[in-house]
């Protein structure tokens, strides 16, 4: 599948015995050579969680599956979100309605990491939509700016099933 223009994918192994924080970074940082990547987690002040892109007008999002790490940037969309997921994954059935399968997992995970809350927001809460030229999907609630996302599903390693939502 061809993502649409303006969105950059890039997989890299994570090597056996090194951290795949720094294996995504070192891709970040081959994408925006001249930029900083601050990722600092809201509840515990941790250096984990979303991707913030300082010194470059860019947009970034991060994931992990099975021994790889998968990086998405954008510099023509406000928010972009990625998830990569082990295509045998099980258990969803207890956090998406009607059940779910990985691809709908990746897709909604996607979703809430471009709108920037993640699993802040209870994933039920995601309606995703099949679309002519890919999906889009909807947080339900009551806020007022409820936002449309496109997503596109994104071509994995083996294995591995990925997608990636924007933001206009």
């Amino acid at each position: 599948m061809t993502l649409r223009p303006g969105i950059r994918v890039v997989w890299c192994a994570v090597p056996p015995g090194v951290d795949r924080r720094t294996v995504s970074r070192a891709v970040l940082a081959e994408l925006l050579p001249s930029a900083r990547f601050v990722s600092r987690c809201p509840s515990c002040g941790g250096e984990h969680g979303r991707v913030r892109v300082e010194g470059a007008d860019a947009a970034v999002s991060v994931s992990y599956a099975a021994g790889w790490t998968v990086v998405a940037m954008t510099q023509e969309y406000a928010a972009i979100g990625v998830d990569a997921v082990p295509a045998d994954v099980t258990g969803l059935e207890r956090v998406l309605p009607g059940g779910g399968d990985a691809l709908s997992w990746a897709r909604v995970e996607a979703v809430l990491k471009a709108d920037g809350r993640g699993l802040a927001v209870d994933p039920a809460r995601v309606e995703v939509s099949l679309t002519e030229h890919g999906w889009s999907a909807r947080v339900q609630e009551a806020r007022a700016d409820n936002v449309v996302w496109r997503g596109e599903d994104v071509k994995s390693p083996t294995g591995i099933v990925a997608a990636v939502a924007l933001g206009s």
